[in-house]
């Protein structure tokens, strides 16, 4: 009985408390306003007093007040936690393993923090920074597992997510080989068109490439990838290039990740020349001219060409050929002419040339017994002509008579271009002719020999 009695006191007691304090903090404030309101606008009526004098009308109008204030929370169209959430995209995995003796496949490089909480807790953890997200496999042997990334959280009232929150990792034993470096130059078209790269030295050629066995054994050619636009070089010398890069290459030429490379990057020592060779501009008529008429002298503003290339291709640069369209021409002209660069050539001195020709009247001289030459013909046959007036023709040149009274038969030259036999045999072949100067039409009497085609075994 007394035990029921200390019940119901307990009981009482809450309720009293419960609304004491729904006076204090509802009740009593919401008086307050509505007296204050009513000193404020004062109205002449009495109805506004009579009715906040009735005490259950301040209480009903706290209730809905309280409603109100229940609801928007609720509803959160009022929202006192203010939760809301951030993504840190792309933050930075740290693997913790044995590198020495491990190599892992299938490490995420970055990762996505999605934070939850409150919008002081967020601001305060865009803040600080101090976001990590790690994989532990110091654990973890040879084979294939699945882990869990972790997150430091620096934040602990903030809840979150990672994405990828677990991955899917295999371990191999590490193995490395020694491999010779080779030179890969990028960008010698950028140097000035002067300038060539004529030796690159490396500081070192043998480098060490590691990862597990399946992965070296793709590895086709490690390169050292040499910018020489880097030098921004001038003139000619040597120059130095530290910090140069190394990479792998697969045997389809494409790069080959993950492969660890000792040393990283190499120097290399690059030598820049300006080889050059002056050569002659030659002028090449093409077509005949008008019948009666004869070049008498071809002059150009251009005689000579300096070409800037390697030295390969300037060993075998003898002149530079400008071609004008003579056909059916008979009368002086002037021809404006672009000098393209030779094949593989850098730059030329000389862009443009202006060409003159003059035309005189048309002569010819017969030149005797020049030697037919031969041309073209393979090593393992030798030529023997059928007869003396297959070996021997008359050539007939025409041109200006001044020209052709000065010509030596030495500078006439008649041969046969054999580079179409393949086999031993009698052949009926066409006679050609040419001469030193362009000025001048040469042409063979007889236009066909016959030669015996022998095999030299």
């Amino acid at each position: 009985m007394k035990k029921e009695e200390k019940t119901n006191s307990s009981k009482k007691g809450l309720i009293r408390g419960l609304f004491s304090i729904f006076d204090k903090l509802i009740i009593t404030p919401i008086s307050r306003l509505a007296y204050f309101i009513k000193d404020k606008f004062s109205v002449k009526s009495g109805f506004l007093d009579r009715l906040l004098n009735k005490p259950n009308v301040l209480l009903y109008l706290s209730l809905v007040l309280a409603f109100i204030c229940f609801y928007a929370v609720d509803h959160k169209v009022i929202s006192f936690t203010d939760t809301e959430a951030v993504v840190l995209a792309n933050q930075k995995v740290v693997a913790e393993f044995n590198e020495e003796a491990y190599v892992v496949e299938g490490l995420p490089s970055t990762a996505d923090i999605v934070l939850m909480g409150r919008k002081s807790d967020l601001y305060l953890a865009q803040q600080l920074g101090d976001h990590r997200i790690s994989l532990d496999l110091t654990n973890y042997g040879v084979g294939t597992h699945k882990v869990k990334l972790e997150y430091n959280n620096p934040i602990n009232t903030l809840s979150y997510k990672l994405d990828p929150g677990n991955v899917t990792i295999v371990v191999y034993p590490k193995v490395s080989e020694v491999r010779t470096l080779t030179v890969d130059p990028i960008n010698t078209d950028k140097l000035d068109e002067t300038l060539v790269v004529s030796n690159i030295l490396l500081d070192r050629t043998d480098i060490i490439i590691k990862s597990y066995r399946e992965k070296l054994d793709t590895v086709a050619n490690v390169k050292a990838i040499v910018d020489v636009n880097s030098i921004n070089a001038t003139e000619g010398g040597t120059y130095t290039i530290e910090n140069v890069k190394i990479i792998a290459y697969d045997e389809n030429g494409k790069e080959i990740k993950g492969i660890e490379i000792v040393p990283s990057s190499v120097t290399a020592t690059v030598t820049i020349t300006s080889p050059s060779k002056t050569v002659p501009l030659k002028v090449v008529p093409k077509g005949e001219v008008r019948s009666g008429s004869a070049i008498a002298s071809i002059t150009s503003t251009v005689n000579t060409v300096t070409v800037y290339a390697d030295e390969a291709t300037l060993k075998d640069l003898t002149e530079i050929q400008v071609e004008i369209d003579v056909q059916n021409l008979s009368e002086d002209k002037v021809f404006q002419k672009a000098i393209n660069k030779p094949a593989n050539a850098r730059s030329i001195s000389e862009t443009s040339v202006t060409i003159t020709v003059t035309m005189e009247k048309e002569t010819s001289k017969d030149f005797e017994n020049i030697t037919i030459e031969t041309r073209n013909l393979n090593e393992k046959f030798m030529v023997q002509a059928s007869s003396r007036d297959d070996a021997l023709v008359t050539v007939t040149v025409r041109g200006v008579e001044s020209i052709l009274k000065d010509l030596n038969d030495s500078k006439i030259r008649a041969y046969l271009d054999l580079k179409d036999i393949t086999e031993p045999g009698s052949y009926q072949v066409p006679v050609l002719v040419e001469g030193d100067d362009v000025r001048l039409t040469y042409t063979s009497k007889t236009k066909m020999v016959q030669v015996m085609i022998l095999s030299r075994e």
